[in-house]
């Protein structure tokens, strides 16, 4: 299978790629892993244990031998580090990574390969290494995974995940009402509900929610054949203001003392308000259940 977690995911001790890197040797380790994937790559894998000072060897080990949760993953990076974890040097380190992650471009070789896997023109002009791996990822996923899996997936596309329209949640919303039409999306999730993020960020676009459910029921379209959809409802430029309150809104959305203690009960975690770090351990736990059935 396709690893849907992104190289944006963060967890609670905040650096991105490590959850990606977790899934993906876990998957391998269960065999599930697409062959194309390598599960641990001298690339982001390997430099992301090297910013948090973690040997290879070891957390490979752990990993294989231990299939943990995230949360238990995480717990157990800390007893490797101790207290400096929480010291100036390392936090630093994790700030510069992510600032790194968010902001890098693919050239040449690399750019070629993903507008291939992707079918992006010659000419859409997008470098972002963040864009054109999410994209890759969501075909791939489309072409190979979506009609073979079977039982209740969890959706792994995150709520800070975004295309080349640059609207978060667009993705994971398309992803779960796929899902929710080929009878595969986990019961836990709706693909829409009255009043959660899959019809706010369609009200963001000033999308009719009924006819972008039935558009994506009825046709069954790729990530990117949605976004060209989405822009002709538009008037081919989507309200770039409203997109960014949109965008500014989900990255520092605190859920409330109700919700924290639901997710809570769920996954053990501790007393975290971020609705990021919440809903993506809450995502990572029930898939971690499910690798384990």
């Amino acid at each position: 299978m396709i690893p849907l977690i992104s190289s944006l995911a963060y967890g609670p001790l905040g650096a991105c790629q490590l959850p990606r890197t977790w899934w993906k040797v876990l998957t391998r380790n269960a065999d599930i892993l697409d062959d194309e994937y390598p599960d641990f790559g001298d690339g982001l894998d390997r430099r992301v244990l090297e910013v948090l000072g973690l040997d290879r060897e070891t957390t490979l080990a752990y990993l294989r031998e231990n299939m943990p949760s995230y949360l238990d993953f995480e717990a157990w990076i800390l007893e490797q580090k101790g207290d400096a974890f929480w010291g100036f040097e390392q936090q630093d380190a994790i700030i510069r990574w992510n600032a790194f992650i968010r902001a890098r471009r693919h050239r040449g070789e690399k750019i070629e390969e993903t507008y291939t896997d992707t079918g992006l023109p010659r000419d859409a002009g997008i470098d972002s290494a963040t864009v054109l791996n999410s994209l890759q990822d969501w075909q791939l996923f489309y072409k190979r995974d979506l009609s073979k899996l079977s039982g209740n997936i969890v959706p792994l596309v995150a709520t800070i995940d975004f295309g080349p329209l640059g609207v978060r949640q667009l993705p994971r919303t398309w992803y779960k009402i796929l899902l929710k039409a080929k009878g595969l999306l986990h019961p836990d999730y709706p693909d829409m509900t009255e009043s959660g993020l899959d019809p706010r960020v369609l009200r963001a676009l000033n999308l009719d929610i009924d006819a972008t459910l039935n558009h994506i029921r009825e046709n069954l379209p790729s990530y990117l054949e949605f976004e060209g959809w989405v822009l002709e409802q538009c008037g081919g430029q989507i309200p770039a203001q409203a997109v960014d309150e949109w965008n500014d809104y989900l990255c520092n959305r605190i859920h409330n003392d109700a919700k924290r203690a639901e997710i809570r009960a769920t996954v053990g975690c501790g007393d975290i308000s971020s609705a990021v770090v919440l809903n993506h351990i809450e995502d990572w736990h029930l898939a971690h259940q499910w690798l384990s059935m």
